[in-house]
């Protein structure tokens, strides 16, 4: 066949343009990344955001060093605000004392107080030990001179200032935080005008030992915060944070059973099952950085199903009207991308289906997350829907129990292929008030099948699908909640891929959506839009949902109308939801309601391509848990 050599010729020549290829089509997404680190760093409090800013793991947060003037007096300890202020020494100008802040066993001899007997710190960081105080003032640490609870008051007790170990005066010596812990207390240099007090040699315990006998212990004292050894440097295990590594596991499991009523044939029995359970391991990095793996499954049962969409009624390639392209001149069926909906060939269809949807590693960051390998493309993360609480709604719907659904508004170009996504965080909604996201994606090739989604190019024999390659994806969301209350999402989304086969009727894919949604405390309500060439010269799919949902309470109330339209098919689809929700707990949740679909298709009556109606009713109870 045509088609094949075609597609022979081609991967034998895109074995030299690969590289080309790719780096032009990954470029943009790493523009996009540099852009947002740009945007990012100017408003992101997260330490790595700017360059300038310090690691909180590498240095602690202290405040500017202040220096002392030789010859200046030391502060004195202030009294609290409600006892009353003391006049200055007389004749002493500079000296400031406030009334002590507990009674003092002897009365004060103020006449014989000067500043030549205040006491004193060597710049060596140790206290005179006996005589009278230095008459000779020395450069004072920052903060207060005295520990809390010591009179500033000269007596006979200054002497005791000198000679005894703090310890005997006030037993709150070892336990002010002011006194212990100050940060500023050890980033002295050296002795001398306008430097601050050596605090490296400080012996009051600030650099984490105690006094060893006697008076206190002269010299300088090494170490950390009070009590505590000295920091060990980190090896690269601990850099990368594999020491604690983090686990997540959720999941849900969901089912129903509904009474289905198909075009007036009677009722009959149906039964849906949905599974997914998707597990993670990360670890966080010194710098903040999260990077993992996340693997996901997923498991369903719905009846004839498999992705969105089922084989539709006859309608064969070789009856006018028909979906059909010609190649070495005789009609072959044709299958949109989008839609997956063909009239033709065998029902490869199962009741159940399992798949991979999730196998990558990411790497998330204030600059945004990175993930590379199996995952929903960056269209398909930026689209709306129509909300809904129950497991089906109007569109979008994971199971479907009239067995006619096929509206989807989500731009799933990409379905779960292996690709490399970027998300940008949520930009400038302090500056312009309007949160802004975005996000941009490429993959090599979308024939992946999913649950909801599958692509298989040759899964039918004798139909033909457009045959894609290099899938560009971007999406960008704005949010802005307001004053009274009022929450908005806006969203949209474009696709693009390069048809490889050549065949004539076949094109590049583009597909453009659009969601917007609206909350105001229990209420929501939203809608979104679909459209795609489907990789097709003349055959669009096209859909659009409403949806509206209650929720004061326990109890929770769903409205929704879903529309498509397939061109190539000739297919027309209406469906509406309508249900009520009990939440018997935060995880487990019980529903019913009924949903009825309307589908106009082509078909083959009496050798003529005929549009005729199918229409379905069902009536469903349901119920979900998650974890």
């Amino acid at each position: 066949m045509a088609a094949r050599q075609n597609k022979e010729h081609r991967k034998a020549k895109s074995a030299g343009v690969f590289p080309d290829r790719l780096f032009f089509s990954v470029g943009p997404i790493l523009l996009m990344a540099m852009g947002a680190t740009v945007v990012a760093s100017a408003q992101s409090s997260s330490p790595f955001a700017s360059q300038k800013k310090t690691q909180a793991w590498e240095t602690p947060q202290t405040a500017p060093v202040q220096s002392a003037p030789v010859q200046s007096a030391p502060t004195l300890q202030t009294a609290p605000a409600q006892q009353a202020a003391q006049p200055a020494y007389a004749g002493q100008s500079g000296w400031t004392q406030t009334a002590p802040s507990a009674p003092v066993a002897a009365s004060p001899d103020w006449s014989s107080y000067s500043p030549s007997t205040a006491p004193t710190y060597s710049p060596s960081g140790t206290r005179a030990l006996s005589g009278p105080l230095s008459a000779t003032p020395q450069t004072a640490p920052r903060g207060n001179m005295l520990p809390q609870g010591y009179s500033t008051q000269p007596s006979a007790h200054s002497q005791q200032w000198a000679q005894t170990p703090p310890q005997t005066q006030n037993p709150q010596w070892g336990q002010n935080p002011q006194w212990g812990q100050n940060p500023q207390w050890g980033e002295g240099q050296s002795q001398g005008a306008g430097q601050a007090y050596p605090g490296q040699t400080n012996p009051y315990g600030y650099a984490g030992q105690q006094p060893q006998s006697g008076p206190l212990q002269q010299g300088p004292v090494q170490g950390g915060p009070l009590g505590q050894p000295a920091p060990q440097k980190r090896g690269w295990v601990d850099r990368l944070g594999l020491r604690n590594l983090s686990t997540l596991l959720r999941g849900g499991l969901r089912g129903g059973a509904a009474a289905r009523d198909t075009s007036g044939n009677g009722w009959e029995e149906a039964f849906v099952g949905d599974a997914d359970i998707e597990g993670e391991v990360s670890a966080i990095t010194q710098g903040g950085l999260e990077y993992g793996i996340n693997l996901q499954a997923r498991a369903q049962y719905d009846e004839g199903r498999r992705g969105f969409a089922r084989r539709l009624p006859d309608c064969p390639p070789t009856l006018a009207g028909c979906a059909s392209v010609i190649v070495n001149g005789a009609p072959v069926a044709l299958r949109g991308h989008t839609s997956q909906a063909y009239t033709f060939g065998d029902d490869v269809a199962d009741d159940v289906q399992v798949a991979i949807e999730s196998a990558h590693l990411f790497l998330r960051s204030a600059y945004g997350d990175i993930t590379v390998g199996r995952d929903d493309g960056a269209a398909y993360l930026f689209s709306l829907g129509a909300p809904t609480l129950l497991n089906v709604g109007a569109s979008n719907s994971p199971v479907d129990y009239t067995g006619l659904d096929a509206v989807k508004t989500v731009n799933d170009a990409s379905g779960f292929a292996e690709k490399v996504t970027y998300t940008s965080p949520r930009l400038l909604g302090d500056q312009i008030g309007v949160g802004v996201q975005f996000g941009a994606s490429y993959a090599l090739d979308p024939n992946v099948c999913g649950v909801d989604y599958c692509v298989n190019r040759s899964d039918v024999a004798n139909v033909l699908t457009p045959d894609l390659e290099d899938v560009m994806e971007v999406g960008v969301a704005l949010d802005r909640t307001f004053a009274n209350g009022i929450r908005a999402e806006l969203t949209g989304t474009y696709a693009r891929a390069s048809e490889q086969s050549g065949i004539a009727g076949f094109d590049d894919l583009s597909s453009y959506g659009a969601g917007i949604e609206v909350s105001l405390r229990d209420w929501t309500l939203g809608g979104s839009w679909l459209q795609s060439n489907q990789g097709l010269m003349d055959g669009d799919y096209t859909a659009y949902d409403i949806g509206l949902t209650w929720q004061p309470s326990k109890l929770g109330f769903t409205l929704g109308y879903g529309h498509a339209e397939d061109d190539l098919v000739s297919l027309t689809s209406d469906q509406f939801t309508a249900g009520v929700t009990y939440d018997w707990t935060d995880r487990i949740r019980f529903g019913a309601g009924v949903q009825h679909a309307n589908r106009e298709t082509l078909r083959d009556i009496g050798a003529m391509a005929t549009l005729a109606d199918d229409k379905a009713t069902a009536i469903f109870i349901e119920g979900g848990i998650t974890f």
